[in-house]
C-alpha cells in the first residue's frame, strides 16, 4: 500500500513489508514503528474511522502530542474504535494487550512522565550499548582519556538508566566509585531508583533531578551525556534543548580537570556542529575520539530504529580559555 523494496534485495523470510511507520533495514522495510516493534503503524495521526489498527504505548504517546495527562482517555478513545494497543516484551515478542492491560499500561506510562515530555528516554540506544562495553575495560577507559578508576561519575539525560547500572555494576569501572550520580526529568527518576533499588545499587548509584541550563557546583571526574542530541525542542511551549545543556556540561567543566564524554548518533550535522560551537563559547575544548574509542565496541548489529548516521563519540573539558556566553 504505497511502499516498495528493490526488486534485487529479497525480503527475509518472516520479515514483512511495511505500509507506513516504516524501518529501513539495509534494502528491505521492516514492518515496525519508530520504536522498533513490530507491527506497530507508528505516529502517523491515528486513525479512528477505519479499520481497526495496531500501535505500541511510545507511538500513542506521541500521536497525543506528548501529554501525559489526558494519555488515558486517549488509549480509551482509541480502544472504543476498535484499535489495539501492542506491548513489546521480554526477547523481542510483541503481545496485543487487552483492554484491561492496556489501560493499566496507559496508566504506569503517564505516571513516568511530566505532562509534555519526549518519549526518547524510554528505550536504550546503541550509543549506550557503546559506552557500556568501552568504559567496562581498562583499555577502552584509557583510549579515552578517562581515569582508570574514576570515583564520581555524573551522567546527564540517563532515561532508562541501563548505562549507569551496567558502569556501576561492572568490577572495573567501578572498583574505585564513590558515587555515580544519574540524572533526568523529574518524570523518570522514579522509574531509575526503583532499577537501582532492584540490582542492590544503591551505595554506588544514586538518582536526582536535574535540568538542562541548571550548574553543576560539585566536582565530578567524569561526565556521560549520551544521545541526548536528537530532540528538537518542537513539542508545545519547549524551547530547543542544546544551549541549556551546553551551559550544563560547561559548568561541571569549567575549571576543574572533569572529562565528558558525549556519544550520539549522527542525525543533522548542523545541529549538531552548532551544539559543539555553543560547548566551545562556553570554555570548552572538543575533540572527536570516536577513532580512539574504536567501533569494535558498538553493537554489531544496529538496534537505533530508522537512524542510519554513524556513532560519534566527543570528548569535552575545559580549554583554559575564556567563555565567551554570559550565562547571567
Amino acid at each position: 500500500r504505497g511502499c516498495s523494496r528493490p526488486a534485487s534485495s529479497p525480503v527475509p523470510s518472516g520479515v514483512r513489508v511495511a505500509c507506513k511507520g516504516a524501518l529501513y533495514m539495509d534494502d528491505y522495510i521492516l514492518d515496525c514503528c519508530g520504536s522498533g516493534v513490530i507491527g506497530c503503524c507508528g505516529a502517523v495521526g491515528l486513525v479512528r474511522d477505519g479499520g481497526a489498527q495496531s500501535f505500541c504505548l511510545d507511538c500513542v504517546y506521541e500521536d497525543n502530542g506528548c501529554d501525559a495527562v489526558t494519555l488515558l482517555s486517549h488509549v480509551e478513545e482509541l480502544l472504543a474504535a476498535g484499535h489495539r494497543v501492542l506491548e513489546e516484551a521480554a526477547g523481542g515478542v510483541v503481545r496485543c494487550l487487552t483492554v484491561g492491560q492496556a489501560l493499566e499500561a496507559a496508566r504506569a506510562y503517564a505516571a513516568l512522565c511530566p505532562p509534555f515530555m519526549d518519549s526518547t528516554g524510554g528505550r536504550e540506544w546503541d550509543c549506550s550499548r557503546w559506552l557500556t562495553a568501552l568504559l567496562s575495560c581498562e583499555a577502552g577507559r584509557r583510549a579515552v582519556g578517562l581515569p582508570a578508576a574514576p570515583q564520581r561519575v555524573l551522567e546527564l539525560g540517563a532515561g532508562t538508566g541501563d548505562l549507569a547500572l551496567a558502569l556501576g555494576s561492572n568490577p572495573g569501572f567501578a572498583a574505585a566509585l564513590r558515587e555515580y550520580r544519574v540524572t533526568d526529568v523529574e518524570g523518570r527518576v522514579g522509574a531509575i531508583r526503583a532499577r537501582i533499588a532492584q540490582r542492590g545499587l544503591e551505595g554506588v548509584i544514586c538518582a536526582a533531578e536535574l535540568l538542562w541550563g541548571t550548574a553543576v557546583d560539585e566536582a565530578f571526574d567524569v561526565v556521560l551525556v549520551c544521545e541526548t542530541l536528537h530532540w528538537k525542542g518542537d513539542m508545545p511551549a519547549e524551547e530547543d534543548t542544546i544551549a541549556p545543556l551546553a551551559a550544563t556540561i560547561a559548568s561541571a567543566c569549567r575549571g576543574r580537570p572533569t572529562v565528558a564524554l558525549l556519544a550520539h548518533r549522527e542525525r543533522c550535522a548542523e545541529r549538531e556542529a552548532s551544539f559543539y560551537a555553543m560547548c566551545r563559547r562556553r570554555g570548552l575544548a572538543t575533540e572527536q575520539c570516536t577513532s580512539a574509542a574504536g567501533l569494535s565496541y558498538a553493537p554489531a548489529e544496529p538496534h537505533d530504529p530508522g537512524v542510519r548516521g554513524r556513532l560519534v563519540l566527543m570528548r569535552l573539558r575545559d580549554s583554559g580559555e575564556a567563555c565567551e556566553v554570559d550565562e547571567g
